[in-house]
């Protein structure tokens, strides 16, 4: 008994370690992204940042400049296809707006999630007909901060995906961002393969003043998911949409910092996921000597046994006895009641 309390302690304790270390993650990710992770890098480098101003200017230009490129793209295939769409001007933040946001160190902005891409769509929203093999088709539920999940995948021909791309494609370095299902999670696109994604997911196409994993880092922030959460509409079938997804409000610093910010929290969390690690396979060591200690006990390994001791035999035959005068007085009660005999 000793030996199991101690046991149930030790993975009380161990679960409690588990919760702290994300509760450390999120603290980490909310420090990153106001600026306090990098406090120092700002004060050792505060001659080379450029002002709010100016890289808010920077992204804009970025934008426009993509448009043009792929607008000068089409015509020179002979206007073939739907013709690109200029990138969508979101109203700047009000100061009724800004004035509920913390304040930011010099040198960071807070913007709209529109403002840093110039292109946000989400796959098809239809079933489309699967196939035994082929190109892998990503749903929501395949998108995990820590990666692509590609055991668990459906798969549509190669025509259907060529087809499905015309739309929207994920390439390298994009950021996919759950819009149905479970909403709010964010991965950047690591992967050379080719894949196509279902109408939960959202293809982020970002300037180049962002880097991806920033983004992605920042859109994982509870500062961000309970924006994500709070954008989610419906009850059966939930859905992040679009429109309203590129409202999601961030702040966003110089593209020296960003590289910072993403080494500090690639460095810790790597030390992190090793203790969460360890945990997990404690925690599965426990349940194995849970079971070895039950094995034990009801085989009777844990205690000395007596020979002294009443034989198993005569307890059971005890059990039997003792069972038998509690339940035969109500069998003849029973047999009374259904014969129509008075009871006393």
């Amino acid at each position: 008994m000793r030996l199991r309390v101690a046991l149930d302690k030790g993975i009380e304790s161990l679960k409690t370690a588990q919760q702290q270390l994300k509760i450390y993650r999120q603290a980490l990710l909310k420090h990153a992204f106001s600026g306090k992770l990098t406090e120092a890098w700002r004060a050792e480098n505060q001659d080379k940042l450029e002002t709010a101003e100016a890289l808010l200017q920077r992204i804009q230009t970025q934008r426009e400049q993509r448009y043009q490129s792929q607008l000068k793209e089409w015509e020179t295939n002979g206007k073939q296809g739907t013709k690109p769409k200029a990138p969508k001007v979101l109203p700047p933040l009000t100061d009724e707006e800004l004035a509920e946001l913390p304040e930011l160190p010099a040198g960071w902005a807070w913007v709209k999630l529109g403002q840093l891409t110039w292109s946000v769509k989400d796959g098809p929203h239809f079933s489309p007909k699967y196939a035994e093999t082929g190109v892998p088709f990503i749903s929501g539920g395949n998108i995990r901060p820590d990666g692509i999940d590609f055991n668990n995948v459906k798969y549509i021909s190669e025509e259907l995906h060529e087809e499905l791309s015309k739309r929207c494609k994920p390439e390298l370095n994009d950021v996919l961002y759950t819009k149905g299902g479970t909403t709010g999670i964010a991965r950047v696109n690591t992967y050379e393969l080719d894949f196509n994604v279902w109408v939960h997911v959202a293809v982020l196409k970002l300037v180049k003043s962002v880097e991806p994993f920033f983004l992605q880092h920042s859109l994982n922030s509870y500062f961000c998911y309970s924006q994500a959460q709070k954008y989610t509409h419906g009850v059966g079938n939930q859905d992040l949409g679009l429109t309203r997804m590129i409202d999601i409000i961030l702040g966003v610093c110089s593209i020296d910092e960003q590289k910072e910010i993403i080494k500090i929290i690639d460095e810790r969390l790597s030390i992190t996921d090793q203790l969460e690690q360890t945990i997990t396979t404690a925690l599965q060591q426990s349940e194995v000597l849970r079971q070895s200690i039950l094995k034990k006990a009801f085989s009777g390994q844990l205690v000395p046994q007596d020979p002294n001791d009443e034989p198993a035999s005569v307890l059971l035959e005890r059990i039997k006895a003792e069972k038998a005068a509690l339940i035969n007085p109500i069998k003849t009660v029973t047999k009374k009641i259904k014969s129509g005999k008075k009871t006393v």
